[in-house]
């Protein structure tokens, strides 16, 4: 029996000097899955790169995508030490009882970057996916969860 995920995950960035801001350019997606049984735990791990690595009994169909964020307001040409000031972790569980939940967990940080001339500069960020094991299967659909990300960016 196969049954369908999309899972995406979105969040904000905050703690950046008072005259820097960051906007979201597109959101952490895991793409489209296919999960044959949910008797082993298995994880999607989409990397900063764009790579995308599975484990256990989860495929992929269409690809996902790192969660891409620009910063601005920063120094011109300016190397920028990128810190997560807190670890976010998503458990979700879609239609009450009658999903098997999952847990998010970003990752891939960057630990430098360099703005550009104009003082902006793209962070992308990674995250993994896990199945939560269970005897409930995945319910076809749309899987959508979000947080808020504190990173506190130094140059």
């Amino acid at each position: 029996m196969r049954f369908l995920l999309l899972a995406t995950v979105l969040f904000s960035v905050f703690s950046l000097p008072l005259q820097a801001a960051s906007s979201e350019q597109q959101a952490l997606d895991f793409g489209t899955l296919v999960i044959l049984a949910n008797t082993n735990t298995s994880s999607v791990i989409v990397k900063d790169d764009g790579s995308i690595n599975t484990q256990g009994s989860v495929y992929v169909l269409k690809n996902g995508r790192p969660a891409e964020l620009l910063l601005t307001g920063l120094p011109a040409r300016t190397q920028l030490e990128i810190k997560p000031l807190s670890t976010a972790q998503l458990i979700h569980d879609v239609d009450g009882s009658t999903s098997a939940g999952f847990s998010v967990r970003l990752n891939g940080f960057p630990k430098f970057v360099i703005s550009n001339e104009f003082g902006e500069a793209k962070v992308f960020i990674g995250g993994t996916l896990t199945t939560d094991r269970s005897a409930k299967p995945y319910a076809d659909g749309h899987y959508t969860s979000s947080t808020y990300l504190e990173i506190s960016v130094d140059y």
